[in-house]
């Protein structure tokens, strides 16, 4: 069978995509299912992260798409929610030995749903990763209610998106950000509308003054970034390559946006706070949240609220309730070429259909 799986060098600096065609088709383990990949959602990979998982024990190959709908075709001695013939639909865990970009793939029995019928096999791997991140930013982390004023960060890429929608069916008033005019127009397209669009473009500088000015100067309840900058000086910004192709909040203006009791949930991996930070935050009965999506299929501690997600999030996918657009449909041969230049696709999803 074919699948793409990524190679990190010994150093980190080297990446690349591969993809494999005689690999043998997976024998799934007792506690296992084998799946026929009908589509694979293609997402940005942190390296870092990758690096961090598996310090200890590296590999030569990573799995590469995690967010996988197809049908069920072997399952375990073990496996008693699944049947061969299923239509499901699952995340592909980060230390699994087997891509999602594949013609077959293997997932444990807790990691996949029943597909709905009328969803489509693009609509549910397309969105399924970014409505399970969302709701542990929105739901685990922030703990959002009615009510609540919510910044999202990037709002026009898929997990801004699913996340912007998920406030708004929660009771929320959500303010979101775009960096070009392209993302602007898509977010301004949004029913019910969003409060406002904070166009960061070339000046990042505005974002304080406007989430001011549309709170009357009360800042927001939960703030949820996608990376922030460090560094102010050109030094240490070049140093620590902090130059980046789209605005990227500075923490300082995280900080300045949060509310009284807010909380702050943030993907930057290497946040590093000082003594002044730490202050402000104090001050404001902040908290600050670390998000790592991944952490469902990485312990195994909490299969039964895991599996919650994935249904409630399917349901939700199913009734329209969450929506993205599917940006581009690619073949497998295909993939490595679109997986070298994903960062491009800010908006809309890519999904892969072997």
């Amino acid at each position: 069978m074919k699948s793409v799986f990524l190679e990190i060098g010994t150093d980190s600096t080297v990446v690349k995509f591969v993809l494999k065609d005689s690999i043998k088709e997976p024998v799934p383990e007792k506690n296992d299912v084998l799946v026929q990949v009908k589509a694979c959602a293609l997402s940005p990979i942190n390296v870092k992260v990758i690096t961090e998982v598996f310090q200890k024990n590296p590999r030569q190959q990573y799995p590469v798409g995690h967010g996988v709908s197809g049908v069920v075709t072997v399952v375990g001695s073990n496996v008693s929610s699944v049947k061969v013939g299923q239509e499901v639909v699952g995340i592909v865990s980060l230390d699994s030995h087997y891509s999602g970009c594949a013609e077959f793939t293997v997932f444990q029995e807790h990691d996949v749903v029943k597909k709905p019928d009328m969803l489509s096999f693009e609509d549910a791997a397309g969105l399924l990763g970014d409505a399970v991140k969302a709701y542990t930013a929105l739901h685990y982390s922030a703990h959002i209610c009615g009510g609540d004023t919510v910044l999202v960060v990037d709002g026009a890429t898929p997990f801004g998106t699913v996340c912007i929608q998920l406030a708004q069916h929660w009771g929320a008033k959500v303010l979101a950000t775009s960096s070009t005019q392209a993302e602007k127009d898509y977010l301004n397209s949004f029913q019910p509308p969003l409060a406002h669009v904070v166009d960061l473009g070339h000046k990042s500088n505005m974002l304080v003054s406007s989430v001011m000015e549309e709170t009357g100067g009360l800042g927001v309840d939960c703030f949820i970034d996608n990376g922030v900058r460090l560094f102010n000086t050109e030094e240490d910004i070049t140093s620590m390559g902090e130059r980046y192709k789209y605005p990227v909040p500075h923490k300082n203006d995280v900080i300045s946006c949060l509310a009284v009791g807010s909380r702050w949930v943030t993907g930057q991996m290497s946040l590093q706070l000082d003594p002044p930070n730490s202050q402000q935050l104090f001050l404001r009965g902040a908290n600050i949240c670390f998000l790592f999506d991944q952490i469902w299929t990485l312990s195994r501690a909490q299969h039964g609220r895991y599996q919650h997600i994935l249904q409630d999030a399917a349901e939700k996918i199913d009734r329209g309730l969450i929506k993205v657009k599917i940006a581009q449909t690619v073949s497998l041969d295909n993939a490595v070429q679109v997986l070298q230049k994903l960062n491009d696709f800010r908006i809309g999803k890519v999904v892969v259909k072997p």
